[in-house]
Formats: C-alpha cells, sequence, structure tokens
C-alpha cells in the first residue's frame, strides 16, 4: 500500500499507467494536478502519447492542462467522495492551460480511470492535514 501523494504512490501509478494497452492517443496530452498544502506542493503528471502512459512528478515536461486544489479536496476527489465538477463550481479545483484539449477525450480519460483503479484502492491516507475537510487549507 502506498501512501496518498508519496514518490512510491507516483511510483505506482506510473506502474499501471505503463502496464495498460488502451492509453496510446495522438497528439499527445500531459495532465498535471498540483496539490497545495501548508508547507510544499505535491502532485503528479500524466503523460499521455502515441507510445502509452506514464505517471511522473509534477513539472517533468510542460503541461497542456493544470489541475490545482487543496490537500482536503484532492483526497475528497481520490476517495470519490467529491465530484470534480462539484469542486470546481464551488471553486475548490481550478484549471489552468487549455482545457479544451480534453475535449473528445472522454473515452481516454475513462481508460486511464481504470488503469489507476487498483492503486487508488490500495492507496492509504497520510498523517496529517491532507484528510481534513474538502475545500479547507
Amino acid at each position: 500500500m502506498a501512501e496518498f501523494l508519496s514518490a512510491a504512490w507516483v511510483a505506482a501509478l506510473d506502474a499501471a499507467a505503463r502496464a495498460a494497452d488502451d492509453l496510446r492517443t495522438d497528439p499527445p496530452l500531459v495532465v498535471e494536478t498540483v496539490v497545495e498544502t501548508t508547507e510544499r506542493d505535491l502532485g503528479y503528471q500524466v503523460h499521455l502519447g502515441a507510445d502509452g502512459a506514464s505517471v511522473t512528478r509534477p513539472g517533468a515536461v510542460p503541461a497542456d492542462v493544470v489541475l490545482v486544489t487543496d490537500a482536503g479536496t484532492a483526497w475528497a476527489l481520490h476517495q470519490g467522495t467529491l465530484r470534480a465538477q462539484d469542486a470546481f463550481a464551488r471553486g475548490a479545483l481550478k484549471l489552468r492551460g487549455r482545457p479544451e484539449v480534453l475535449s473528445g477525450r472522454a473515452e481516454l480519460l475513462a481508460a486511464l480511470e481504470r488503469a489507476l483503479a487498483p492503486v487508488r484502492a490500495e492507496t492509504t491516507a497520510p498523517p496529517g492535514p491532507l484528510t481534513g475537510d474538502p475545500g479547507a487549507r
């Protein structure tokens, strides 16, 4: 079991993404998630391209789309207790970059969700503030 947002967790996401054979796309797409905490920003990048998918720490390459949220909201989204649409509507999830590149890629994003689901199911909450109320800082 890997702790949410830890290096081991990102590595587990990467292994799951690389193992999936239905995550190839052209043109390529990079989606970054930034989780703002009081100590430091955390997160990860998902790289989707003609050769498949991978997951790295944030900032590896310029992202097409960046999702920015606080730690409590990130954990609630991860657990599935909060929908991204709801977090966005109340201002707890912000988008940067070119969100239009996500248009028409629902099937690809659903395949990514399926590929990463086993890692998500085994993820543990870190000690401390990440388990706070969604939207709280």
